[in-house]
């Protein structure tokens, strides 16, 4: 059995494989950790991440244990560069009001013939979005509480920071960075503070409108329709709603439309400019055709 085999072996596990846990003693040669069961993580993409729980002066204390990068055959330079743009990344996003667990270390390493970027992170909440929504027994109140957060931060960027142009044949406001917004990334904590928590890639933005970084290991869409997606208002809000309105019917069995049309009262609320609120609700009555458009482009 080859790498690639081992891996996929283990691609859908949350538990370190023994060689994660070899790297792990080495940065950790004192603390014995419990590994715990993946309550209320989503499987990512682009990383792998199990929890770590450790005791210290008679407190129990949990860690997130991340593996960017795991399997995507990123070579070493590129994980390098990529763990160089999360801190400024991170402090951006920061600055536009959302909020960002913290990362207590991170370093690369060249890991099964790859490099990976190892991440010891806090540990907010208790389920992040697309467990929420899933999950029949939470209540409504918490579903509304991650879109409103959600898209009342994207609501708050300073008109200053926003700029109007054409991505994937619409004209859309810009943001100046770009964020992977879905439910699966964004976390309450205990007391309902939403956490913004994927940062891998780093989505950030030069100042001719293009990625800084741009990864086709890690990306499947061209250039152009990311950004659309991802570095847009509209775009943002349409994938993240879509994704939200999925699941929440799916889960408690309801119609679309009834859970739409408080979206809608609440999307008027945020006092978008027209030529966004329109666009969003015009994709929304008509089934999303411009997503549909952006996603069947895939790289090749």
């Amino acid at each position: 059995m080859d790498r690639r085999d081992i891996f996929k072996k283990h691609a859908t596990l949350f538990e370190p494989t023994p060689l994660e846990l070899s790297e792990l003693e080495k940065d950790e040669p004192r603390v014995s950790f419990t590994v715990l069961p993946p309550d209320g993580i989503s499987e990512g993409r682009q990383s792998r991440v199990s929890i770590l729980e450790y005791t210290e002066q008679n407190t129990t204390r949990q860690v997130l244990f991340k593996r960017m990068g795991a399997g995507k055959q990123l070579s070493l330079d590129t994980a390098k560069s990529l763990e160089s743009r999360l801190i400024p990344y991170r402090d951006e996003l920061a600055r536009f009001g959302w909020r960002i667990p913290t990362a207590y270390y991170t370093r690369t390493l060249l890991h099964e013939g790859e490099g990976q970027i190892f991440s010891y992170e806090q540990r907010v909440g208790r389920g992040d979005g697309e467990k929420i929504f899933g999950n029949p027994e939470q209540p409504n109140f918490l579903r509304w509480n991650i879109i409103r957060q959600t898209f009342e931060t994207l609501a708050r960027y300073p008109q200053s920071s926003l700029k109007r142009r054409q991505l994937a044949g619409q004209g859309v406001t810009a943001l100046p960075h770009g964020l992977d917004l879905k439910l699966a990334n964004v976390v309450p904590d205990i007391d309902g503070t939403l956490y913004f928590v994927d940062l891998f890639g780093p989505k950030e933005i030069d100042e001719q409108g293009r990625w800084r970084t741009y990864r086709p290991e890690l990306d499947s869409l061209p250039k152009e329709n990311l950004l659309a997606v991802c570095a847009s208002r509209e775009g943002t809000i349409l994938r993240f709603w879509r994704l939200a309105e999925t699941i929440w019917s799916k889960t408690l069995k309801v119609g679309i439309e009834d859970i739409r049309r408080g979206f809608l009262e609440f999307l008027d609320s945020l006092n978008l400019p027209s030529e966004e609120s329109d666009f969003i609700k015009q994709q929304i009555a008509t089934g999303y055709p411009w997503l549909d458009r952006i996603y069947s482009e895939q790289r090749v």
